[in-house]
């Protein structure tokens, strides 16, 4: 497995900032935030996607500066990670440009969100398997392979839902990031049916923790609700899902997206490379400093 960072969470810091940190940390590539989400303000990650600074642009000259600059420090463009509506081959095809510019491997689709008296779950399926085929023609006309985000409040929040899309395609051209800490919000399955689900379609995790708090009442019942917690305090059992994935052969990217708010996200890049090398995560070769 080799490591590497999501620019999504280190919002405080310029491209070369979040590449000089990520390469001093020992992460061997970063997986690039592409435009600005719609979904941004009142989500969990407001503070990650609204002012972001490591935010690529549209235009393929930023994929070429990243892809420069990444190589200067021996890092590479794991990918990007865009916010496309459905239907929205124009932008696409931008995002296209970018991941060819930057030589990424791939790029981040997210499945539709259920809006107030919008389409039911069936036409949105129906609607964005129309859009997943076409985009994946585009994308691999342009040598890209796409890659589903499990995620929540999504269409896709679960392996089993994102399967039932992705199988249909050709595992070579469209994956699946299965995404560890998403799965605390929504759509948590074991692992071991996870993993078996998606089969050759898992192309990439993401790493991040989150717990339960209980929110603010009670009357009559006081809910408990997830939120993003630091990496090494949490429900995901980070050394037991490395391992795991280790046992199985997983031998792709692993990338740190993390979403909490405990310390500044430069010191969370680093915390974190703590934490990799303190649980011993399989292709970690960073020792613990100190």
């Amino acid at each position: 497995m080799r490591y590497g960072y999501a620019t999504v969470g280190l919002p405080t810091l310029d491209p070369g900032e979040a590449i000089a940190e990520a390469a001093e940390a020992g992460y061997a590539g970063l997986e690039w935030k592409v435009g600005e989400a719609p979904h941004a303000m009142g989500s969990s990650a407001e503070t990650f996607l609204v002012g972001n600074r490591t935010t690529l642009s549209l235009d393929p000259a930023d994929g070429r500066r990243v892809a420069r600059l990444s190589a200067a420090a021996g890092l590479s463009v794991i990918g990007l990670s865009p916010y496309v509506r459905t239907g929205d081959l124009s932008t696409l095809d931008k995002v296209l440009a970018v991941a060819e510019a930057s030589g990424a491997p791939q790029i981040r689709l997210q499945g539709p969100r259920f809006e107030p008296g919008g389409p039911d779950y069936h036409e949105l399926s129906a609607r964005f398997h129309d859009f997943f085929t076409d985009a994946a023609e585009h994308a691999s006309r342009s040598g890209v392979r796409l890659v589903l985000e499990i995620h929540q409040h999504t269409l896709f929040p679960s392996a089993s839902l994102a399967q039932r899309l992705v199988s249909h395609f050709d595992p070579a051209r469209v994956g699946v990031i299965y995404d560890v800490g998403n799965m605390v919000f929504e759509g948590y399955e074991d692992h071991r049916i996870g993993s078996a689900l998606l089969g050759p379609y898992l192309h990439h995790v993401h790493l991040k923790n989150a717990l339960f708090r209980p929110g603010n009442g009670g009357d009559p019942v006081r809910v408990h609700r997830p939120m993003w917690s630091p990496l090494d305090d949490g429900v995901v059992d980070v050394p037991g899902v490395l391992r795991y994935l280790d046992e199985i052969g997983y031998d792709g990217w692993v990338s740190l997206e993390d979403l909490s708010t405990e310390r500044d996200p430069a010191e969370t890049l680093r915390h974190n490379a703590r934490v990799l090398a303190a649980c011993g995560a399989p292709g970690w070769s960073v020792p613990v400093a100190g």
